[in-house]
Protein backbone atom coordinates (compact mmCIF):
# COMPACT_ATOMS: atom_id res chain seq x y z
CA UNK A 1 0.00 0.00 0.00
CA UNK A 2 1.35 3.40 -0.95
CA UNK A 3 2.25 5.73 1.92
CA UNK A 4 -0.31 8.37 0.97
CA UNK A 5 -3.05 5.75 0.56
CA UNK A 6 -2.20 4.28 3.95
CA UNK A 7 -2.37 7.74 5.52
CA UNK A 8 -5.72 8.44 3.86
CA UNK A 9 -7.19 5.15 5.07
CA UNK A 10 -5.84 5.81 8.57
CA UNK A 11 -7.38 9.29 8.71
CA UNK A 12 -10.74 8.04 7.40
CA UNK A 13 -10.67 5.26 9.99
CA UNK A 14 -9.89 7.77 12.72
CA UNK A 15 -12.73 10.05 11.60
CA UNK A 16 -15.13 7.09 11.49
CA UNK A 17 -14.02 6.01 14.97
CA UNK A 18 -14.57 9.48 16.38
CA UNK A 19 -17.99 9.67 14.70
CA UNK A 20 -19.06 6.33 16.16
CA UNK A 21 -17.78 7.30 19.61
CA UNK A 22 -19.60 10.65 19.46
CA UNK A 23 -22.84 8.98 18.38
CA UNK A 24 -22.53 6.49 21.25
CA UNK A 25 -21.95 9.24 23.83
CA UNK A 26 -24.87 11.34 22.56
CA UNK A 27 -27.15 8.30 22.46
CA UNK A 28 -26.17 7.30 25.99
CA UNK A 29 -26.70 10.87 27.20
CA UNK A 30 -30.22 10.91 25.73
CA UNK A 31 -30.99 7.59 27.42
CA UNK A 32 -29.78 8.86 30.78
CA UNK A 33 -31.77 12.08 30.38
CA UNK A 34 -34.92 10.10 29.59
CA UNK A 35 -34.41 7.86 32.61
CA UNK A 36 -33.80 10.87 34.84
CA UNK A 37 -36.96 12.54 33.57
CA UNK A 38 -38.93 9.35 34.27
CA UNK A 39 -37.59 9.17 37.82
CA UNK A 40 -38.35 12.84 38.43
CA UNK A 41 -41.90 12.46 37.14
CA UNK A 42 -42.52 9.31 39.20
CA UNK A 43 -41.36 11.19 42.31
CA UNK A 44 -43.50 14.21 41.44
CA UNK A 45 -40.53 16.52 40.98
CA UNK A 46 -40.89 19.42 38.58
CA UNK A 47 -37.71 20.13 36.62
CA UNK A 48 -37.61 23.77 37.75
CA UNK A 49 -37.71 22.61 41.39
CA UNK A 50 -34.99 20.00 40.99
CA UNK A 51 -32.14 22.37 41.87
CA UNK A 52 -33.83 23.68 45.00
CA UNK A 53 -34.50 20.12 46.15
CA UNK A 54 -30.86 19.14 45.76
CA UNK A 55 -29.78 22.26 47.68
CA UNK A 56 -32.15 21.34 50.54
CA UNK A 57 -30.70 17.84 50.71
CA UNK A 58 -27.14 19.17 50.90
CA UNK A 59 -27.93 21.22 54.03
Amino acid sequence: MDGMTYLTVAYLGMIAGIAIWTWTVVNRSRTIEARLTAVESSMGIIASEADSISKEQEN
